[in-house]
C-alpha cells in the first residue's frame, strides 16, 4: 500500500563529548554502528598514516577478490625493489612511491615465491610487510599503480574526504596523507569483513611453506590483545604503524555489549603512549551509561487529518509512548516523520492509519509507534453519492427499506395532495 510521507522536522540533540585527553596529535573514537564521533582532536588534520594504508589496501583487495582466498600469488622481483630513504629524498620522490626501504617491515617474501592470497592478507595486517602489500597490489590491479588509483577512487566512495594513498604499504611519501577520520572511516567499513576481523584478532599465524621457504610464525603487533601490560579484554585488534615521518599511528577496535568502537591515534611520539590513549578512550566510552528521552506520549498527542470524501476530520492517537536511549556522548541527530497510510473513508474507530517514526542521521530506525483512529470517519454524502454512480457503493438493505418507505408516503401525500386539487376544480 501507498505511503504518504510527511517529513516533520529533524533537530541536534546536545550530545556530551567525551572528556579524555590524549597524547596523539590526532584522534578520533567512532562508533562502528552508527559512525557517531565520540571524541575527537585535529581529526579532519592531514597527517601520515604509515601502516595504517594497509587497512585500506586490504579492504579493496578483497572487495575485487572475495572468492579465489586460497589462490597462488607469485611474487616479482619488481615488488621487492627496494631504495633508501636518503635516496628518494635526494631524487624528490620522483622514483615510483612503492619502492621499498631496507629497514621497513617485511614478510620475508623471495622473488618468484608461490603463495596463497590468504596467506598474504596475513603478511600484511600481522606482519606488516611491505614486500606482502606490493604483491598482493600488483596481483589484484595488474600493476601497483592501477591498483593505487582504483583504491583511491574506492576510498572516495565510502565518504573519506581527504586521503590519498601513493602506495599500498604506508612508506612515507610527501603526498600520502590522510586523516584520522578518514582512517576511521576506512576501518569501520573494514570490520564488515569477516575475514579482516578474524585476521586482526589472530595472535600467532603461520605462514604456509612454499616453492622456496619452509613454514614461519609471524606474531600480531597490536598489544591490546597479547598478553602482557597493556592487553584489553574488550579489544578486538586491527593495525598499527610507524615511520619516522608519521611517528607512531594506531588503529584500534573495542567491544561491550552490542557497542563496538574505532579509536584512531596518529602521530604519537612514543609506541606505548598509542595503546595508553586507546584504553583511555574505550574506558570513558564503556563507563557511559545509558539515558532515555521520551518525545511523545502517547495519552497527549492527537494527529488529525482531513481525508477527501470524508464527513469528518480524521483523528489519530499512538499506541505507545515513543522514546529513544542512547549513550551521553553519542546523542543522535534526529528526523521525525509522521506516516500517513494512502486511505479513504470508511475508517473503523481502532484502525492503523499509519505510524510516527524516529531515524538517527545515518538513516536507521531508532524508534516508532503505530497510529491508530480514535472515531469512525464516515463518506460525505457527496462522496456516497458519487460513489454509488461509479457502482463502488450500494446502500444497505435496511437504508433501503427506509427509503422505500419514505418514497412511498411521499408517492401517497403527491397524489392525495392532487386529488385535493382536483375536487375543489
Amino acid at each position: 500500500m501507498r505511503i504518504i510521507i510527511l517529513l516533520l522536522f529533524t533537530f541536534t540533540l546536545a550530545a556530551e563529548p567525551l572528556n579524555v585527553k590524549v597524547s596523539a596529535k590526532s584522534a578520533i573514537l567512532m562508533n562502528a554502528e552508527t559512525g557517531a564521533i565520540l571524541y575527537e582532536k585535529k581529526a579532519d588534520e592531514r597527517a601520515y598514516p604509515a601502516s595504517l594504508t594497509k587497512i585500506a589496501t586490504v579492504l579493496y583487495a578483497l572487495k575485487k577478490n572475495k572468492k579465489d582466498l586460497e589462490g597462488i600469488v607469485s611474487c616479482p622481483q619488481h615488488c621487492l625493489r627496494r631504495m633508501n630513504k636518503n635516496v628518494k629524498i635526494a631524487h624528490s620522490y620522483k622514483d615510483p612511491a612503492y619502492l621499498l626501504e631496507p629497514d621497513g617491515t617485511h614478510f620475508w617474501l623471495k622473488k618468484g615465491e608461490e603463495l596463497s592470497f590468504l596467506d598474504l592478507l596475513h603478511g600484511i595486517l600481522l606482519s606488516s610487510g611491505n614486500d606482502a602489500s606490493n604483491t598482493v597490489a600488483n596481483y589484484i590491479g595488474g600493476t601497483i599503480p592501477k591498483f593505487m588509483k582504483g583504491m583511491n577512487t574506492f576510498l572516495k566512495e565510502i565518504g573519506c574526504e581527504d586521503t590519498q594513498f601513493m602506495n599500498p604499504h604506508g612508506l612515507h611519501h610527501p603526498n600520502h596523507w590522510s586523516t584520522a577520520r578518514d582512517i576511521a572511516i576506512i576501518t569501520k567499513h573494514a570490520l564488515k569483513e569477516d575475514l579482516i576481523k578474524t585476521i586482526v584478532s589472530t595472535k600467532e599465524y603461520e605462514r604456509s611453506q612454499t616453492n622456496l621457504q619452509t613454514p614461519k610464525k609471524v606474531t600480531n603487533h597490536d598489544l591490546l590483545i597479547l598478553p602482557g601490560k597493556f592487553f584489553y579484554a574488550r579489544a578486538i585488534g586491527m593495525k598499527t604503524g610507524y615511520h619516522s615521518d608519521a611517528g607512531y599511528t594506531y588503529a584500534s577496535v573495542a567491544r561491550d555489549g552490542k557497542r563496538t568502537l574505532i579509536a584512531v591515534l596518529l602521530g604519537c611520539d612514543d609506541p606505548h603512549k598509542r595503546f595508553r590513549d586507546a584504553i583511555r578512550l574505550f574506558e570513558a566510552a564503556f563507563d557511559e551509561e545509558k539515558e532515555e528521552r521520551l518525545l511523545f506520549r502517547k495519552e497527549e498527542n492527537t494527529f488529525s487529518r482531513d481525508l477527501k470524501g470524508a464527513r469528518e476530520v480524521m483523528k489519530a492517537t499512538l499506541t505507545e509512548d515513543i522514546s529513544i536511549s542512547y549513550f551521553p556522548s553519542e546523542e543522535p541527530d534526529i528526523t521525525i516523520e509522521l506516516n500517513w497510510e494512502y486511505i479513504s473513508p470508511p475508517i473503523k474507530q481502532g484502525n492503523c492509519v499509519g505510524a510516527i517514526k524516529i531515524f538517527d542521521q545515518q538513516g536507521q530506525e531508532l524508534s516508532s509507534s503505530p497510529l491508530v483512529a480514535t472515531i469512525n470517519v464516515e463518506r460525505s454524502l457527496p462522496a456516497l453519492v458519487s460513489a454509488a454512480a461509479r457502482g463502488e457503493w450500494t446502500c444497505p438493505l435496511e437504508f433501503q427499506k427506509i427509503l422505500i418507505l419514505f418514497l412511498g408516503i411521499g408517492v401517497m401525500l403527491t397524489l392525495f395532495g392532487l386529488s385535493r386539487i382536483q375536487s375543489k376544480e
